[in-house]
């Protein structure tokens, strides 16, 4: 009897850790997101922002998985652009931040300074982005962007935001 114990602890083992699974990382990229600060504009903190529907349960079913299987997200790449060909001079730093119905707004990537005479950036992502998920899960994603200008304007700034985000999945 001891030996068939010793044979079958491992084997069920074995056969309850593969049952588990383990998590699968798929990478799904945003699109461009126009970001829009509405003038009159001042020097110092403006916010900027954009509707974003992310699709995600669309890009899901094209890789055989569900929303309800989405464990996390972490964007792991933010880039913001200048709009129709022109740069970001004027912007000193950039954060930026998703929020939605799911829940708080949360700070997903920052860059300070801003590079001059530039036209695309990449932003440092923030670590512990622990309610993306949900915010994804939504039809509707508000885009924050907090622009620090260097000088008044009377225009709107337009910028455009693009991110990279690694989803983990339970199968």
């Amino acid at each position: 009897m001891i030996s068939f114990c010793k044979f079958i602890s491992p084997l069920l083992a074995i056969a309850l850790l593969s049952a588990c699974g383990t998590p699968e990382t798929l990478v799904f990229e945003s699109g461009p997101v126009t970001l829009t600060a509405e003038g009159p504009l001042f020097e110092g903190s403006n916010t900027a922002q954009g509707t974003w529907a992310p699709g995600l349960d669309e890009f899901l079913q094209a890789h055989g998985a569900a929303l309800d299987q989405v464990r996390a997200a972490k964007v792991v790449a933010a880039h913001l652009d200048a709009f129709e060909g022109g740069n970001l001079n004027g912007i000193r730093s950039a954060s930026l931040s998703v929020a939605s119905e799911a829940g708080d707004m949360e700070q997903v990537a920052v860059l300070n300074p801003v590079p001059p005479d530039q036209q695309r950036v990449t932003l440092t992502t923030a670590t512990g982005q622990k309610a993306l998920a949900a915010h994804l899960k939504q039809t509707s994603v508000t885009v924050v962007a907090d622009l620090d200008l260097d000088a008044d304007s009377e225009d709107d700034r337009h910028v455009i935001g693009t991110f990279t985000i690694e989803l983990q999945l339970a199968r």
